[in-house]
């Protein structure tokens, strides 16, 4: 009857790290999704980092729960159930902010983009200003140089345009 008994209690108290989520096995299963072909994921270093920061709290309580699992099986597994919520809310707090971080970073960077451009197009929109007036200034010029070149071809022409005015002058008073 005793070994009926404890087997059952033995039984959740083996359970009880299937209970927890391991983060050994969800490690392994992305380490086996990164092998296929590649998609955008976190890179090792991040991954270490989160893993890190998602377990290295609950190595104490997970020594105590190992301890407690020998002493009292029965009050262990709603322990283990309960450390488990805990841990698993803690990864994704971890994760949002390891999120969080990346996202603020990408965020800079893109403001950093963000400025640069707006740099470059204002370079840009004021060497088109300068551009604008240096051909308005060759327009002008051009313009001016046309004008005087007709007028010396007009005069060229007809030499004696200009001078008939004073030649008949000349002729009346003769």
């Amino acid at each position: 009857m005793d070994a009926a008994n404890s087997s059952p209690d033995q039984e959740k108290g083996e359970q009880q790290p299937d209970e927890l989520p391991s983060l050994s096995d969800k490690d392994n299963n992305q380490e086996t999704s990164d092998n296929v072909p590649p998609m955008p994921s976190p890179s090792q270093h991040e991954e270490e980092t989160r893993h890190t920061l998602a377990t290295e709290p609950f190595q104490p309580i997970l020594n105590v729960l190992a301890d407690l699992e020998r002493d009292d099986p029965k009050f262990a597994f709603p322990a283990a159930r309960l450390v488990g919520l805990y841990r698993r809310l803690w990864e994704s707090c971890v994760s949002k902010h390891i999120d969080g971080q990346k996202l603020e970073q990408s965020n800079q960077i893109l403001k950093e983009a963000g400025a640069s451009l707006r740099k470059e197009r204002d370079g840009l929109q004021l060497y088109h200003k300068k551009k604008l007036a240096r051909l308005r200034f060759f327009e002008q010029a051009l313009e001016s140089s046309r004008e005087r070149l007709i007028s010396l071809l007009d005069d060229w022409n007809y030499p004696y345009n200009a001078n008939l005015a004073g030649l008949t002058d000349i002729a009346r008073e003769e």
